[in-house]
């Protein structure tokens, strides 16, 4: 077997362990010194772990024998889990090794507190393979008290007001933690995203933030992805450019306007225009920030293959990358219950988008670029293709 058809092998396997999660139990880390040594997941999204006792380290992720970065999705009922023996990790499936693993290290700005004394690693997520410190600003979302929030969304399912780790991130916070993040980690790239907030209210604390990054890091060009709603005034798409963002996203998360108005009722009717507004916002993202400088995102599984591809070709042709996310049900959401499609359906999804985006040209800067990290199915695939290593 060749490394392409290895590589293509892990992939399968880590689309299987996205959408089946991993039994996993405190135990099977006491070798690993999750919090010290290697990265723990820090629950700033909300997620499906209300049977672990508080204060459980799970790892962040963890990457196969030929580099592919898997996330580490903990459910108490798969069939995957870990092992250790031999002086090293194992994944297992029913109980049995599959290939040995390497989880991430922690980065060093984990350890350290804002001049207001919060834990760094509550304000921003790090991405491992991308050096990404991505944010989750809050889960608050205007939406969910009118009733209005996606049907797929967790955010409102677990938002606590009384946690620090759920309230709204000041800029100062922001600021600090990505200078450190530079500082200590070598940090690369800055991601801001969170609920759906007041128009007005969205712009000027991105505008806060821009600038606090600016001043924190010293740097003109810091390197950072504003992930925004679509502005009933499009030009002021220009105000991200202008305060220092290199790119943008918009995630649309279906293409078929009817169940985009079933599924995201809020993003349809809140937004004058609706789903053809949020679309006419990347377009013309597309012509401020520049071709392949714009994303947006489709969570896969909600809407037919024919029609999320649809999506992701005419957005290319825009100058507008667009991935697919895999969907989960999580409990509290609108869709709890509901199952996701199988990862042969991932796959072809996912080879499709790889060629639209070949033909018109994207980068894997690009790509990496305008999404939370490099190692989403889209990044993979692109990798495997181009021959782009797995470092």
């Amino acid at each position: 077997m060749g490394l392409k058809d290895q590589l293509y092998e892990e992939l399968f396997l880590k689309l299987r362990i996205e959408i089946e999660g991993i039994n996993a139990r405190p135990k099977d880390f006491v070798n690993l010194a999750l919090g010290t040594e290697y990265i723990e997941r820090v629950h700033i999204d909300p997620e499906k772990l209300t049977v672990l006792k508080p204060g459980t380290l799970l790892p962040s992720g963890f990457r196969t024998p030929h580099g592919l970065h898997i996330g580490f999705p903990w459910n108490p009922k798969s069939a995957f889990g870990i092992a250790y023996h031999d002086g090293e990790h194992f994944l297992q499936e029913n109980g049995k090794d599959v290939f040995p693993i390497h989880f991430d290290k922690r980065p060093k700005y984990y350890s350290e507190d804002t001049t207001d004394g919060v834990p760094m690693r509550w304000i921003s997520n790090y991405d491992v393979p991308s050096k990404t410190v991505r944010v989750t600003y809050s889960n608050q979302c205007a939406l969910q008290d009118k009733g209005l929030d996606c049907k797929f969304c967790h955010g409102q399912a677990a938002h606590n007001p009384n946690n620090v780790q759920d309230q709204l991130k000041n800029p100062r916070q922001i600021g600090e933690t990505y200078a450190k993040a530079i500082e200590l980690d070598g940090a690369a790239h800055f991601q801001l995203t969170g609920g759906f907030l007041p128009e007005r209210r969205e712009v000027e604390y991105y505008l806060d933030i821009a600038e606090a990054l600016a001043d924190y890091t010293g740097l003109e060009d810091f390197n950072a992805n504003a992930c925004v709603g679509a502005p009933a005034d499009l030009t002021v798409l220009e105000r991200y450019k202008e305060a220092g963002f290199k790119s943008i996203a918009s995630n649309l998360e279906i293409w078929d306007e009817g169940i985009f108005k079933a599924i995201c009722p809020g993003k349809y009717l809140e937004v004058p225009g609706g789903w053809k507004h949020w679309v006419e916002a990347l377009e013309y993202g597309a012509q401020v920030f520049g071709f392949g400088e714009v994303g947006s995102n489709f969570v896969g599984g909600l809407e037919p293959k024919d029609s999320l591809l649809e999506g992701v070709q005419y957005l290319a042709e825009k100058g507008v990358v667009a991935g697919v996310s895999i969907f989960h049900a999580v409990p509290g959401s609108g869709l709890d219950g509901h199952r996701c499609p199988e990862p042969d359906w991932y796959f072809g999804v996912g080879k499709e988008i790889y060629k639209i985006h070949k033909k018109h040209g994207f980068s894997f800067r690009q790509l990496s670029q305008v999404k939370p990290g490099n190692s989403m199915l889209e990044h993979d695939i692109f990798r495997i293709e181009e021959g782009i290593p797995f470092d």
